[in-house]
């Protein structure tokens, strides 16, 4: 916990100022010193555990419910993962000595099911619905990293890179259904929440330096950011905490999995492993780049 308030403490807005002032003041008086501006993007695993189990959870317990329901029948279901995503980032390095630099930067980490990919199809007697439960999840880190370079040949560079920061994270889910003769789902439950956390990162990659000044690279990065405390609102102006727990299904004898944004902390009977939702951005990115040189 310590560790982690020191990490807000440096990464307040005043706080990032602060290091930017410091890095250009070095940067002006320095000599030797260079300032490289560097761009990436690419493919980011998540592991979303519990964010998963709420999602299994809800395809199952409409699964069982038509199945208990006369003249119900699951014509179909596409429930898909989500531990795919992207990761976008930038950062200002300096490089005070050969070798080494210091990486102020920003992400973008984002993934999602959209309703083609949370969805059970159900034939009712009163016609066919699609009942869909899609999800987003994102974050935003600001992260300090250091950097050290290792030739390899004239124009090929190994680096290794470790950094820690702070995230803001964000999570939506919405649970709609339409029948199949309309266009437009309407939706019957809505929420979203939001906290702050901790993360890490260790990674590695290979620079090469083109002849036209830009160095292009490879990097893959591992990740540590399991964020938890947040708080939202839901459709109908229910404010609280966003708790993950399973609750007990009388009609169908299932103890589903939720994530839910509650006033209070659930309990009773009905209710178990009731704790503060964890939206867990740990993983690895695979992302290539750019760098240019200011």
């Amino acid at each position: 916990m310590r560790d982690i308030t020191r990490i807000k403490k440096i990464f307040t807005t005043a706080g990032i100022f602060r290091i930017l002032i410091l890095l250009l003041i070095l940067s002006n008086s320095a000599q030797g010193l260079d300032l490289h501006f560097k761009i990436s993007g690419g493919y980011s695993y998540l592991k979303l555990s519990e964010v998963h189990r709420s999602l299994d959870g809800w395809a199952e317990w409409k699964k069982i419910e038509a199945k208990e329901k006369n003249n119900w029948q699951v014509l179909g279901e596409n429930v898909r993962s989500m531990h795919s995503g992207v990761n976008l980032e930038g950062e200002i390095l300096f490089s005070f000595i050969p070798r080494i630099s210091l990486g102020l930067g920003a992400g973008y980490i984002y993934s999602d099911v959209n309703e083609a990919k949370a969805e059970v199809i159900v034939e009712r007697p009163t016609g066919t619905f699609s009942h869909v439960f899609p999800m987003t999840v994102s974050a935003y880190p600001v992260t300090l990293s250091g950097y050290y370079f290792i030739p390899l040949m004239s124009k090929l560079r190994l680096f290794l890179r470790g950094g820690s920061g702070l995230v803001w994270a964000k999570y939506v889910n919405r649970e709609g259904r339409k029948s199949l003769t309309v266009k437009k789902y309407s939706y019957l439950e809505l929420q979203k929440a939001s906290a702050s956390g901790s993360i890490t990162l260790a990674g590695l990659g290979f620079m090469y330096d083109s002849d036209m000044g830009v160095r292009f690279f490879i990097e893959g990065t591992a990740r540590l950011a399991k964020i938890k405390g947040f708080s939202g609102e839901n459709e109908v102006g229910i404010k609280g905490t966003l708790y993950y727990f399973e609750e007990y299904i009388s009609d169908q004898d299932l103890w589903q999995a939720k994530a839910k944004i509650m006033a209070e902390k659930p309990s009773g009977p009905n209710f178990r492993s009731v704790s503060e939702a964890v939206v867990d951005f740990s993983g690895f990115s695979a992302k290539i780049g750019f760098m240019i040189r200011f």
